[in-house]
């Protein structure tokens, strides 16, 4: 083979890295036989979270509802013709009964059964907080205050971050994948992106495994089954088995091997595994990434997996125009979605022990801007799963006047959960202690409760 021919297969590999959606870990030549055969196999003390994200700013204060008259009509007041109506509402009721009478959308009833089933919980007013911050605090800045905060791209990269007040150096996922990773051998699937990738799972040198929802991501043009291909995918292996003298060359040809490896190993196992049969909802981005993470799931004894982290992404929650007619079917296809991925987890038996839980950039405003909503704070968000200690609603139901206490400019509405908080009781239900807690969030110390006691 002349120079020419080697660089352009060269050339040809460096796609295919980005392909295999290769992550570095610090067991590279273990196999997967090896991993199988090994104690973690067991399936002792698995625990997993999946991240939905909402991208773009969900309106949870369309998704739970205060009824009781007083509460409804100060709510209406402020959200006039985006108030949801009490015909659209299920009554939900609180294990903890001190949040008055409260209802849940109908849109998203099959999250309202699960609800029900004490197996989701809601957690009321959750935002991005340095410090507990009043409006009074807000308004005389006596408190620091997250950078840029209705700006969609700041919030969303300090709400995967949570290191402080502007960005930081690594999401709060990637931070505790790494103290995570020594409880497996398979460490680069510690972290496993179905949406590319993203703030939460990213930082200090550190990237997610990234496949797409219908498996691994291919290598472009080396497809050894394909008769056109083959020739091509069995030269540029034969390029990279050859010696390198050079340091980069050798690293280089290290990582493509690797990463051929582990998408062929990776593949082989998925295509061996018993298929899912619970239905999953027909074009419904959302619900075909929660499979695939399912299917990685049921592997995770083969692969000798112990704790992992999932990141899914929903988009479209930016609503600024037409919200009563897009809300509706945004809570539709996440409650389809979520509870086909619940029932999918109790099918293959793993519901005890994967947490499922949704963020996004920021809740919206209670004023509306015509036939929407504009950026806003504090939201509501929801947890589900076999640990979850459902049926109740954590944190305070916010008073919903424009004009009232928890409402700053424009109706938006300021926190009383702190995201940090929320993250910590995540992640020490993962076995983080308490040190490492503090290392992954820097402001946690910050906040009285670091624990909300949603999860058992």
């Amino acid at each position: 083979m002349n120079n020419n021919q080697r660089r352009r297969f060269l050339k040809l590999g460096a796609k295919t890295m980005t392909g295999a959606g290769l992550a570095l870990g610090a067991n590279p030549l273990l196999t997967l036989a090896q991993a199988a055969d090994s104690s973690f196999a067991d399936g002792a003390d698995y625990r997993a979270l999946v991240c939905v994200y909402l991208e773009g700013g969900s309106d949870g204060f369309s998704l739970l509802v205060p009824t009781d008259s007083a509460e409804y009509n100060e709510y209406t007041r402020s959200r006039q013709q985006l108030a949801v109506g009490q015909d659209q509402l299920m009554n939900l009721s609180a294990l903890s009964g001190n949040h008055g009478s409260l209802g849940f959308s109908k849109h998203a009833e099959p999250l309202y059964h699960l609800y029900q089933e004490q197996r989701m919980a809601l957690l009321a007013n959750v935002g991005n907080l340095i410090v507990p911050t009043s409006r009074g605090q807000y308004e005389d800045k006596s408190v620091p205050l997250p950078a840029q905060l209705f700006s969609h791209s700041d919030q969303e990269i300090q709400w995967q971050q949570l290191q402080g007040r502007g960005r930081g150096e690594h999401g709060w996922g990637a931070a505790a994948a790494e103290h995570l990773s020594s409880y497996q051998q398979r460490d680069y699937l510690t972290s496993v992106t179905l949406d590319g990738s993203n703030y939460w799972q990213s930082g200090s040198g550190q990237r997610p495994f990234a496949m797409k929802e219908t498996g691994l991501l291919e290598f472009a043009g080396l497809d050894k089954t394909n008769e056109w291909e083959q020739p091509r995918a069995e030269a540029f292996s034969r390029v990279m088995q050859m010696h390198q003298s050079n340091v980069f060359s050798s690293a280089y040809a290290d990582v493509q091997n690797r990463a051929i490896r582990i998408t062929e190993e990776l593949g082989q196992v998925l295509e061996g595994k018993q298929p899912i049969i619970t239905k999953q909802p027909e074009q419904n981005s959302l619900a075909a990434q929660l499979g695939m993470v399912a299917q990685l799931i049921a592997a995770r004894g083969q692969l000798g997996m112990r704790r992992q982290i999932f990141y899914v992404r929903m988009k479209g929650f930016d609503v600024h125009d037409h919200q009563n007619k897009t809300q509706p079917w945004l809570f539709q296809e996440l409650a389809s979605a979520l509870s086909y991925f619940q029932a999918t987890l109790d099918e293959i038996g793993e519901s005890d022990n994967v947490t499922t839980f949704t963020a996004s950039d920021f809740g919206r405003s209670l004023t509306g801007n015509g036939d929407g909503t504009d950026h806003g704070w504090g939201n509501h968000l929801m947890v589900m799963g076999g640990a979850v200690k459902g049926g109740d609603v954590y944190g305070t139901m916010p008073q919903m006047g424009v004009d009232g206490p928890d409402a700053i400019q424009n109706g938006r509405v300021v926190p009383t959960l702190a995201s940090t908080q929320y993250a910590a009781t995540l992640l020490r239900w993962m076995g983080l202690p308490d040190d490492q807690l503090h290392q992954v969030l820097p402001t946690l110390a910050n906040f009285r409760q670091s624990d909300l006691g949603f999860l058992s």
